[in-house]
């Protein structure tokens, strides 16, 4: 599954329509995706953002426009870094691949920067919240620039030239998750046969995800009730 946030309702038209999402209380849904549309400004987005997650706990992606002082309209970016202009504090969100920009936040349209929107600080801070950094993706595609201002009619048209990244992410988490399935099924199985505590269970989960990666079979688990042997058994798996 997959979350998105657009701000603007024009910005999710051509996507709602792409994947035929199906509008419910305020979410619009489908089996892969559920988007919300915030409203204009980091408040809102925030707000918003934290209420779809508050209900679906999945990877999620701020898309939508931006404006530039030095890309060209339709060029598309994911983003590394956000600054917000009000408080000076700057956010690393993850980014699946390049291309790859920073973006500054503003409260009010006039300045530009590489890339800037409304939005994206506001989203980060409340995603954060509920994710890890590698589960909250910004992709932001140029709409305007000091010499070219916005044609609201355009809009539509450049989300939709951009809606294969939303159908290659989709693509990925579910390969992520399918990844990882395995992994949480072998860790459960030996949360029921030994008494992990926290750090051994992170310990075991680095642990199976080496192996996975290295396509070496998982360790049978066997029923250990004293923490010696817990103990040995762990650091015996390791290379």
């Amino acid at each position: 599954m997959l979350n998105i946030v657009t701000a603007l309702k024009i910005e999710a038209e051509p996507i709602i329509k792409h994947f035929e999402l199906k509008s419910r209380d305020g979410i619009y849904q489908n089996e892969n995706i559920n988007l919300i549309i915030t409203g204009q400004g980091k408040i809102k987005s925030a707000i918003s953002t934290a209420f779809l997650l508050s209900k679906h706990h999945y990877p999620t992606l701020n898309i939508g426009i931006a404006g530039s002082n030095r890309h060209e309209i339709n060029q598309g970016f994911f983003i590394h870094k956000i600054t917000d202009t009000d408080t000076g504090h700057n956010y690393y969100p993850d980014f699946f691949k390049l291309p790859s920009e920073e973006i500054h936040t503003v409260s009010k349209i006039g300045k530009y920067f590489n890339l800037t929107d409304m939005e994206a600080s506001g989203f980060f801070e409340a995603a954060y919240k509920f994710l890890n950094v590698n589960e909250i993706i910004l992709y932001k595609i140029v709409s305007d620039t000091p010499s070219y201002k916005a044609n609201i009619k355009e809009i539509p048209s450049l989300i939709k030239s951009h809606i294969n990244i939303i159908e290659s992410l989709i693509k990925n988490i579910t390969q992520k998750n399918d990844f990882f399935t395995e992994i949480n099924q072998a860790l459960s199985e030996a949360k029921k046969k030994m008494k992990l505590t926290k750090t051994q269970e992170n310990q075991l989960r680095q642990l199976l995800t080496f192996y996975k990666i290295k396509n070496i079979p998982f360790p049978e688990f066997k029923e250990l009730k004293k923490k010696e042997e817990v103990k040995e058994f762990i650091t015996s798996l390791f290379f």
